[in-house]
């Protein structure tokens, strides 16, 4: 269609029929949107199809994202011929295998009252309500793409605020730094009152080392968005931090992770390393890096971090050793699953541990408040 319907055509209708698409799309669009852009539309006999676009884009969008995905999302809806067939409901391909894949080793099983149990979860409303909402939905489930936008950005802040929560942290001194008051008057209670011994506080110094392997599998197809932003909080925010990419390879993606635009950055992460496609071999990868990168990126004091759903084609023995290894290599190794803690998946953290007691923590990952209980745990340090 290389035109738009005139108004005997029933313009409005298809105008408000697109607007209608536009927010199953996560736009924003009130009444008084949908009335101005219904009387632009129907100002003329025959509309010019540009100036009609042009007029719908300034009127629609209200951010930088939603200005970028305008077209795509116009030529879907008024030209859905022109679009290729390879760039058609990949994400329900997507969906359709994830859902026939079996699950096995440590990750769990999920039933399907889990698959339809919180798969429409709207979030509506505005302010601090609606982030709250945001931060304790699972992120798998939600239907309104704002609200997924907006769980996205609330997962790269809080990345990025780790390092000014951990700048906060002071510890004892005795001689320069702060006057700390409290464990002053504290220490003086053994001396009658008398502040004999005047205590400081200075700034903890050294902000931890991280290591962050991320599983972008197609499994892992619908977390990604959420940890994708995460992993690049984190990764800008720490200088020394370094991030690597798995599927059934692993690559390094930490140069990628410190590009300024965030478009640029999927950009290079999916047209250079083909992401959030293929099997899994998380031992086969983890042997990589232990045996090619480790040297470089590992540090006595390092955290690592591994975000995966743990579905697994390499064997359990290689996967415990490879895992060993990089436990004796770093501080504190956490692992982060999207599985955890959702309804309906048979997978304990506490079972976890037992069976994987080289790894420090099993942490769930499928919401905001989830990875903001990783913060915590990375910042004890």
């Amino acid at each position: 269609m290389n035109s738009i319907p005139s108004t005997s055509d029933g313009l409005g209708l298809r105008v408000f029929e697109f607007l209608q698409f536009l927010r199953e799309h996560g736009y924003l669009i009130g009444v008084r949107e949908t009335t101005d852009i219904i009387n632009v539309a129907t100002a003329s006999t025959h509309p010019q199809p540009t100036l009609l676009k042009t007029g719908m884009r300034a009127l629609c969008c209200r951010s930088s994202d939603e200005w970028e995905q305008f077209d795509h999302h116009y030529n879907t809806f008024w030209h859905p011929h022109n679009i290729p067939a390879s760039q058609q409901d990949i994400s329900k391909q997507m969906d359709t295998r994830h859902r026939q894949t079996s699950a096995s080793g440590i990750a769990g099983a999920s039933s399907q009252d889990s698959e339809h149990g919180q798969h429409d979860l709207p979030v509506d409303g505005a302010g601090a309500g609606r982030n709250r909402s945001v931060g304790k939905a699972d992120f798998r489930f939600l239907s309104d793409k704002a609200a997924m936008r907006e769980a996205e950005r609330m997962a790269e802040l809080l990345g990025k605020q780790l390092r000014k929560q951990l700048s906060r942290r002071r510890v004892s001194s005795l001689r320069g730094g702060q006057l700390d008051i409290r464990k002053t008057l504290r220490r003086s209670v053994s001396t009658g009152g008398l502040p004999a011994h005047i205590l400081f506080s200075q700034r903890k110094p050294i902000p931890p080392h991280l290591v962050i392997f991320q599983d972008v599998s197609h499994s892992m197809t619908w977390n990604n968005p959420l940890l994708f932003r995460f992993v690049r909080g984190l990764v800008q925010a720490f200088p020394d931090a370094s991030a690597y990419a798995f599927h059934t390879r692993l690559f390094p993606v930490t140069h990628m992770f410190r590009e300024s635009s965030l478009k640029r950055t999927q950009s290079r992460l999916e047209a250079g390393n083909q992401l959030w496609m293929g099997g899994t071999c998380i031992a086969t990868s983890l042997h990589t890096f232990n045996q090619f990168f480790s040297r470089r990126d590992m540090k006595p004091k390092s955290t690592v971090l591994i975000m995966s759903d743990g579905f697994d084609t390499d064997d359990r023995e290689s996967l415990e050793s490879e895992l060993e290894t990089l436990r004796k290599k770093s501080k504190k190794l956490i692992w982060l699953n999207p599985m955890l803690g959702r309804p309906g998946v048979t997978l304990d953290a506490n079972n976890l541990k037992q069976e994987f007691p080289m790894v420090d923590k099993f942490m769930p990952a499928n919401s905001v408040d989830a990875l903001r209980s990783t913060i915590r745990e990375i910042g004890r340090g």
